[in-house]
């Protein structure tokens, strides 16, 4: 068995980008079992446990999600001009066609790896898939999509921790969810994909720390706009 990174909790987070460039080498079993024990330790409100891991590693379902997600990839961050980003702009979701200087959007690097991701995912050795698995409070149930996010993505990000420790990349990704693949991986009624997390070895690239715009520029105390300087 590969031997884990010793990581505290800390350096773990700070050191877990999306790591797109992944390679096709195959994950040991015991290794992909330990990164589901530590998935489903994560956050489950009112430990309802609503969800399901699917591992893809069959080599046809692969290809189709692939294809799935190249679709979404051509239809958003593929109409971006790479060219247009070497200045330094960035493309957001507001609009993909669009160049802006910004804090937030993918830069040039940012959307070399979602690009390689998109021609490459289907040879990542495991496309992993969590489910949510019905709804709380039945049919006539108020809660959104918001809310039931809530209950599994935590569980994902466990996901993530834990790949880190190993030297696996785990990027999560919504492209290519949606009913078709639900019927293709057979989930049963009321069940739904929340996401595609390719895992795989990274071929390119460090575990670096994540860019964001600065903390105390998003944190407010007790009302909004009420900001500090970090110490």
């Amino acid at each position: 068995m590969a031997e884990r990174e010793p990581l505290d909790v800390l350096e773990a987070i700070h050191s877990t980008p999306a790591r797109r460039f992944l390679g096709s080498d195959p994950i040991p079993d015991e290794i992909l079992w330990e990164l589901l024990d530590a998935a489903i330790r994560g956050p489950t409100g009112g430990n309802s446990q609503i969800w399901g891991w699917v591992v893809v590693r069959d080599e046809a379902k692969k290809a189709q999600i692939a294809e799935w997600w190249k679709g979404v990839f051509e239809a958003t961050y593929g109409r971006a001009d790479p060219a247009a980003l070497e200045g330094g702009g960035r493309v957001q979701f507001s609009d993909f066609d669009k160049v802006v200087d910004a804090e937030t959007g993918l830069d040039a690097s940012g959307l070399r790896s979602v690009t390689y991701l998109a021609n490459h995912i289907g040879e990542a050795p495991v496309l992993m898939v969590p489910v949510i698995t019905g709804v709380i409070g039945g049919p006539e149930s108020t809660r959104t999509g918001i809310t039931y996010g809530g209950f599994i993505f935590g569980a994902i990000q466990n996901l993530a921790l834990a790949a880190r420790a190993y030297g696996i990349g785990a990027p999560l990704t919504t492209f290519g969810t949606g009913p078709k693949l639900d019927e293709l991986l057979e989930l049963p009624e009321g069940s739904t994909a929340v996401a595609i997390v390719p895992l795989g070895y990274p071929i390119r690239g460090r575990f670096s720390q994540p860019r964001r715009m600065p903390v105390e520029s998003v944190v407010h105390f007790d009302t909004w706009g009420n900001q500090q300087e970090h110490p």
